[in-house]
């Protein structure tokens, strides 16, 4: 098997046996408690530079991206081998996909316990990985090279530049959204300070300058989602309703005196004002 670039063909069969064996790895230490590793595979192949994220990788971009789920596997044992597919759906945007993967039950000539467990991982990664955004791929990728190359430090800061760079156009990209959706979250009950307190609590920030650039390319497919459908709109409008319910669910207030209670109000007048100036719309 090959792939086409710029009229050169690059066998890539050596790609996906490191990713397999990468992969096999990492779905053995899963099973036995063990520390993962690999996050990302890089090699050199054909005078080019191949990377890419394996199976931990792309579930660690699943996760940063938030909304996709696995809702249907399916497998049939074959002689020798174990197929398995899978359903991914994005809860955010509606897309679903599929993903297959047969798996040998023999390994290194021997009967490879795992191999049913593989194949189901296999799948799940197939589907998933169809799903997350290239932004969020790129950003996942970018910060595991790094960190594997000893500069955990400066791939940090590389994720969260100050005062401009990728954060500052996908901040940008989020408020314009936002701004947009104004109106029609107005008339579905959702106020600014309603849809920051949303925010907040589904990144854990206290504050816009807390979020990094994959939250904020994250929010913003969110919000683009609900701004080009109206069923999408209103399962916003309702993830909003439910958090914001829970929120206020989960904080019971304990009884007070009177001049307590006035100086709570008074409190709360003020964190109020706070949240306003701070809130990123």
């Amino acid at each position: 098997m090959a792939e086409e670039k710029k009229e050169e063909m690059v066998p890539v069969t050596a790609e996906y046996e490191v990713v397999d064996q990468v992969d096999d790895q990492a779905i053995i230490e899963l099973m036995t408690g063990q520390t993962i590793q690999d996050y990302v595979y890089s090699f050199k192949q054909g005078g080019r530079t191949v990377e890419g994220l394996t199976l931990a990788g792309i579930n660690e971009a699943a996760n940063r991206r938030g909304g996709i789920q696995v809702e249907e596997i399916k497998y049939e044992e074959q002689e020798n081998s174990w197929i398995a597919t899978a359903k991914a759906v994005d809860t955010i945007t509606g897309s679903s996909r599929y993903g297959a993967y047969e798996q040998p039950k023999m390994a290194g000539g021997r009967q490879d316990p795992f191999a049913f467990t593989k194949a189901v991982h296999k799948a799940q990664r197939n589907a998933i990985k169809q799903l997350i955004p290239v932004p969020v791929i790129r950003e996942v990728l970018n910060f595991y090279l790094h960190r594997k190359a000893g500069s955990g430090n400066s791939a940090r800061q590389q994720q969260i530049p100050q005062g401009g760079g990728n954060i500052a156009q996908a901040q940008k990209a989020a408020f314009a959204i936002a701004n947009n959706l104004e109106e029609p979250l107005g008339k579905n009950g959702i106020t600014k300070a309603d849809l920051w307190t949303y925010i907040k609590r589904k990144y854990s920030v206290e504050s816009r300058n807390d979020m990094t650039e994959m939250q904020w390319t994250q929010l913003s497919a969110e919000l683009k989602a609900a701004e080009t459908s109206p069923q999408l709109l209103a399962d916003l409008c309702e993830r909003i309703k439910q958090l914001t319910t829970a929120s206020q669910e989960s904080e019971v207030p304990a009884p007070e005196e009177p001049a307590a209670q006035e100086a709570a109000a008074s409190d709360e007048k003020e964190g109020e004002t706070t949240q306003a100036q701070d809130s990123p719309f």
